[in-house]
Formats: structure tokens, C-alpha cells, sequence
């Protein structure tokens, strides 16, 4: 069942066409019908830190691997 639902997102100007560029990513591979890695690096000592805030209950699942943050989207 689809859901939709909003994110809030709070981080520095200049990360945010990454960051868009990274869901437009996402959405498009959606669309295509396939399958690859979709990332960004985060470097939590430099100044990409985001903050999110949603209007959606969720639970946190734990990576495919738990030596890396790879999620498995199906």
C-alpha cells in the first residue's frame, strides 16, 4: 500500500542539490524498473549534518550488512 508522507529536511545550502540529486536518483531508477546503489558520502566532521523531521511513524531497520549503511529497497 502506498503512503504518502512528509520529510523535513535542514541542512547547509550547498548540500542540497546533492541531496535532491540523490532522491531524483531514486525516484528515476523507481521509475526505469532497476536496480543499483543510490549514496552520499556523509562526512559528520564537516558541515553535512541534517537534521530530519517527518509526519510519519517509523521503525528503524538495521542495514543488509552490519559492517556498512546499505539498505535494501527490495
Amino acid at each position: 500500500m502506498k503512503k504518502k508522507f512528509t520529510i523535513e529536511a535542514e541542512m547547509e545550502e550547498r548540500w542540497i542539490d546533492y541531496f535532491m540529486s540523490m532522491l531524483n536518483e531514486m525516484e528515476c531508477l523507481g521509475k526505469m524498473g532497476s536496480s543499483s546503489d543510490v549514496s552520499i558520502f556523509a562526512d559528520g566532521d564537516g558541515d553535512f549534518q541534517p537534521k530530519f523531521k517527518s509526519d510519519v511513524e517509523w521503525e528503524k531497520v538495521k542495514p543488509v550488512d552490519k559492517n556498512s549503511s546499505h539498505y535494501d529497497a527490495g
